[in-house]
């Protein structure tokens, strides 16, 4: 039961959420849209969380779904981009494995959230390399929660209100941010001149969820909150209007670069008291 919890909880971290319940119902929302992109994720969470544990890496941290979650959004890329086939569950199970040592060496550096970029170091340069942008933008498509749903690659309507019931499992205040950040965020998009088809899809937006979530739970202000998801939107935009492939980097700077103002100004703040005492 542990290992399931885990797993769950890794699946469930992709929107900062540590619960169990709210994995299973992001699973369903997948598996709803597709069982093999589902399988695939579970496969390379599943490869991830047991790699963590055997190798015996901060036990506290894979119980709680931190070796998982990158691990997860491998599995889902390879399940869009991939048919189904013996293959591509190798490759799921080799970028989970990847995922995790990239995730744990990187938190042996250094002490600083490293959010979705092992996730964006390994897909990244692929995407680049084979010059993909990774989703087509269907015309027509109308949807205002499809931002939320594209964090893992969903724009369904159904898949999207499933993901909501998970975020409102940690509180109203964390579903309501994350749909305050992606309307924001593809509001600044639009504002640069992005297309409305590539809007309503989602594909402006979910950087704007992830970093309106990130730091309302890293219990920023605000307008801290607000000016990360406004630079987010602007690299989002900027991103799409050039045909790059992003996935999750503008939500990684952004939130990184707020935490570091944040950060400067606070201890620029508590240097100029202590000096002050000290006259």
């Amino acid at each position: 039961m542990a290992l399931l919890s885990a797993m769950l909880a890794g699946i469930s971290q992709i929107y900062f959420v540590n619960h169990p319940l709210a994995g299973l119902l992001m699973l369903l929302a997948v598996a709803w849209v597709s069982p093999w992109m589902a399988l695939l994720m579970v496969l390379a969470v599943a490869t991830a969380t047991l790699l963590a544990r055997w190798r015996g890496w901060e036990p506290a941290a894979w119980r709680d779904g931190l070796f998982g979650f990158n691990a997860g959004l491998v599995g889902l890329v390879i399940g869009l981009l991939a048919p189904p086939g013996p293959g591509w569950l190798a490759l799921a199970v080799l970028g989970g494995m990847l995922c995790t040592v990239l995730y744990a060496g990187l938190r042996r550096l250094a002490g600083i959230p490293w959010y979705t970029l092992p996730f964006n170091l390994l897909v990244l340069p692929v995407l680049y390399l084979y010059g993909s942008r990774l989703v087509e933008v269907p015309e027509g498509h109308q949807f205002a929660l499809s931002a939320v749903g594209q964090v893992v690659f969903l724009p369904d309507s159904l898949s999207a209100l499933l993901i909501c019931a998970a975020l409102l499992l940690a509180g109203t205040g964390l579903l309501a941010w994350a749909v305050i950040g992606g309307v924001l965020t593809s509001l600044v998009a639009w504002g640069l001149g992005v297309g409305t088809d590539v809007i309503t899809f989602g594909l402006a937006g979910y950087n704007g969820v992830l970093a309106a979530i990130a730091l309302y739970w890293h219990r920023l202000p605000v307008v801290w909150i607000v000016a990360g998801v406004t630079i987010a939107g602007l690299m989002s935009g900027m991103l799409l209007l050039l045909g790059l492939p992003m996935l999750t980097l503008p939500f990684i700077f952004s939130c990184w670069l707020c935490l570091a103002l944040r950060h400067g100004i606070c201890y620029q703040g508590n240097k100029r008291i202590q000096d002050r005492e000290k006259t």
